[in-house]
């Protein structure tokens, strides 16, 4: 097939495509539009003449503040393919999500010469995850509710009757000991309480009243131990989604730690932000370990796997006798300055 025919058989395909197809022009000011073909029209509600010569940032309208916008400029800076989701707006206003992927085109010499846009409406697609979401989330309240007022009150009552007949046995005859059923009940209403946390926390909180109520169980679960919360000012009331499950699951996961294996008499958790960064801090006196002789288990594996996900960190100290600290620091997304426009 020569170069002609070749050409006229793009032109078909691209024309042809169910997904919107645009093309712009980099080496022209404001990096126009160059081309849409008519999925684009159909999709967007605009005719090609309309748009022709614009930046296609117009289908954002007002909604600039978007996490995918930052991923989208950083890859036309550095002339690389991306894919994003972006909240964008028909020509009669209604919202459509477009999963957007950005192509550089090269010539002979691997000069920049294009950017081909291929844009794919996932509207429907969003609204059914999202509905899916709701259902399980709906469910996994209704399961919350039942194992709170059903069986962590009959498996509460029944741990109030065992140390009755307990502290009466020491009064009155043979003493029976029953020290180890009351440590394994109170370790299953324990559990089962963090159970329900974890299930209620699909009511998405903001993340700051959700670590309130985290810290608040561990109290509830070791009364023996004074939990504390210090929060520095200005630290933000609302973590966006990602980042907030993330950190408050591992908050939770080094509160059970230093409930079940510290032995401490205090834990404190500190929430600050330093350099653009949140900085969490869970730290108790209790028994402390060696770190060197102690493999890492699942538990520590996935509370760093959590953290690298949403890009930050997690280190822990310890010392045999002197306590435990887990620091984690997060990049506080939203707290960086407004991206220009592109």
């Amino acid at each position: 097939m020569d170069g002609p025919d070749r050409l006229r058989l793009l032109e078909r395909a691209v024309t042809a495509s169910t997904n919107s197809i645009s093309i712009t022009d980099p080496s022209r000011p404001d990096s126009p539009l160059i081309y849409v073909n008519p999925a684009f029209e159909r999709t967007t509600g605009y005719a090609a003449a309309e748009v022709l010569g614009r930046n296609c940032r117009f289908l954002q309208g007002e909604d600039w503040d978007q996490p995918g916008l930052e991923e989208l400029r950083a890859a036309i800076r550095e002339e690389r393919h991306c894919t994003v989701v972006l909240r964008n707006y028909r020509k009669d206003g209604t919202l459509f999500f477009n999963e957007l992927s950005v192509y550089p085109v090269r010539d002979e010499n691997d000069h920049l010469v294009n950017f081909v846009g291929v844009q794919n409406d996932i509207t429907e697609r969003r609204r059914t995850e999202e509905a899916l979401r709701e259902i399980r989330r709906s469910e996994r309240r209704r399961i919350a509710r039942d194992l709170h007022d059903i069986v962590l009150q009959d498996l509460s009552g029944a741990l109030q009757s065992l140390r009755l007949i307990y502290l009466q046995s020491r009064n009155s005859g043979p003493e029976i000991d029953l020290t180890e059923e009351l440590e394994a009940l109170r370790r299953a209403s324990s559990g089962l309480r963090s159970a329900v946390y974890d299930l209620r926390q699909e009511k998405e909180r903001p993340f700051l009243e959700s670590v309130e109520s985290l810290v608040e169980l561990n109290r509830q679960a070791t009364p023996e131990c004074e939990v504390r919360l210090a929060v520095e000012e200005g630290f933000p009331g609302e973590l966006p989604r990602g980042e907030s499950v993330e950190l408050l699951r591992v908050l939770q996961e080094a509160l059970r730690n230093a409930r079940r294996h510290s032995g401490a008499r205090n834990v404190e958790v500190t929430l600050r932000t330093e350099n653009g960064e949140i900085l969490a801090e869970i730290s108790d006196d209790g028994s402390g370990f060696d770190m060197a002789s102690v493999r890492a288990g699942v538990g520590l594996s996935s509370m760093r796997e959590r953290i690298e996900g949403v890009g930050g960190t997690l280190a822990i100290y310890s010392r045999p006798g002197e306590g435990t600290r887990v620091v984690v620091n997060v990049p506080l997304g939203n707290g960086t300055p407004a991206p220009r426009r592109l």
